[in-house]
């Protein structure tokens, strides 16, 4: 049993150190997060896609079909950039509100946005890269 205060600061970063890995493959596998990142062990167990896609849609009531956004400013674009390059590393855990934000302020007339991305991936049955997609919807606050 450690008696002084380094020894316990020795075995808590040992443990720290042992649990680590299967708290990061808990992320990566429930939330997407990068196996390259937040100090995973997992970056050679997937390749580095850097690409990302993306669609937004919009409309200004519940009951009328979905809009794809056209061509946006470049504010708009800008902060789209910085949320995919969070999205990339983060998966899941990084929102796209300050994005759906930019959006329904370049769109007035939207009270509706959902926004799509897809993401290569792995398929651990066939080992080939396929396209996942995962759909946010937000609304005017």
């Amino acid at each position: 049993m450690p008696q002084r205060p380094q020894e316990w600061l020795v075995y808590a970063g040992l443990t720290l150190f042992t649990v680590w890995p299967a708290v990061h493959m808990a992320l990566v596998e429930r939330y997407g997060l990068s196996p390259w990142k937040a100090a995973g062990w997992g970056m050679y167990s997937a390749p580095r896609f850097a690409e990302l896609g993306m669609e937004v849609y919009g409309r200004a009531d519940a009951g009328q079909e979905l809009e794809k956004l056209g061509a946006p400013p470049p504010e708009v674009r800008a902060t789209a950039s910085e949320f995919l390059e969070r999205r990339r590393w983060l998966g899941r855990l990084a929102s796209a509100r300050r994005f759906a934000d930019a959006v329904l302020a370049h769109r007035p007339d939207w009270h509706e946005v959902r926004v799509i991305v897809m993401r290569p991936a792995l398929d651990p049955t066939t080992g080939m890269v396929v396209w996942q997609s995962s759909s946010e919807e937000y609304t005017r606050r």
